[in-house]
């Protein structure tokens, strides 16, 4: 026949039995707050991978808003062409502002430099962005000094350029800026050498030849004009004094207005 437990024994049962499911309970509960860890963190990971790789445009809608934050801005995707232009030198509306934010951007590399917890991607990303602001000031200022240029021995010239200097001018600035202005100097130019062409042949016939062709060439005055103005002053008068008065009178007028 058992024995019965006395009350202490089974108080001490009882007391081991509660230790076992404290200690069970406060495992599960553990685990519970790492499960719940580790989803959280896995949802971030997602996350930033959606940021970084742009899916629906959410790294571009986000820049704004993170690109300033050391650390998180690490996970935007890499900047395209129009925004680096709108975040830096695309926002610049003159020279001098550019210069300004070149000399922000080194002081703060250089206090980055100086600092014990410099962050290394930091200082790199103000180099790259203050070489590529000092590009901008190089090319700003190359065209300053182009228009300075121009100005000085086009524009304010003592005599009236010929149009070779206008060629050259947009032969040393940008070719897709100027391609049709340069393409419009280029045709003017061959044209003018047709006209002188045609000048020296002229020139060289007996004016009252020369005379005779040139006023069948009604529908054109300006051309005839044109050829005209490229023969000397003497053989011009000699083939002038050969036409029909009126019609030597209205050529001298488109001539000289």
């Amino acid at each position: 026949m058992a024995k019965k437990k006395s009350k202490e024994e089974l108080d001490i049962d009882d007391g081991l039995d509660m230790g076992e499911e404290s200690e069970s309970t406060g495992g599960n509960k553990l685990l519970n707050i790492l499960i719940v860890l580790i989803v959280i963190i896995i949802w971030l990971a997602i996350f930033a991978l959606l940021i970084k790789m742009n899916v629906g445009g959410i790294g571009s809608m986000l820049r704004p808003y993170l690109k300033n934050i050391p650390g998180i801005n690490m996970i935007l995707p890499d900047a395209t062409d129009e925004e680096v232009s709108e975040e830096s030198g695309g926002k610049y509306k003159s020279l001098s502002e550019a210069i300004d934010r070149i000399n922000e951007l080194e002081a703060q590399l250089e206090q980055y430099q100086n600092s014990d917890s410099a962050d290394s991607s930091t200082i790199a990303e103000l180099q790259a962005e203050v070489a590529r602001l000092k590009t901008f000031e190089e090319n700003a200022q190359y065209y300053q000094d182009l228009k300075d240029r121009f100005d000085q021995e086009v524009v304010y010239a003592d005599n009236a350029p010929d149009i070779e200097n206008y060629k050259q001018w947009y032969e040393s600035i940008d070719s897709d800026n100027a391609a049709k202005l340069y393409q419009q100097v280029v045709q003017d130019l061959q044209e003018s050498q047709k006209v002188k062409d045609w000048a020296e042949a002229y020139a060289k016939m007996d004016a009252d030849k020369a005379a005779a062709i040139l006023e069948e060439m009604t529908g054109d005055t300006n051309l005839v004009s044109k050829i005209l103005n490229c023969m000397t002053s003497k053989k011009r008068a000699a083939v002038l004094a050969e036409m029909d008065p009126v019609y030597a009178a209205k050529l001298t007028k488109i001539t000289y207005p």
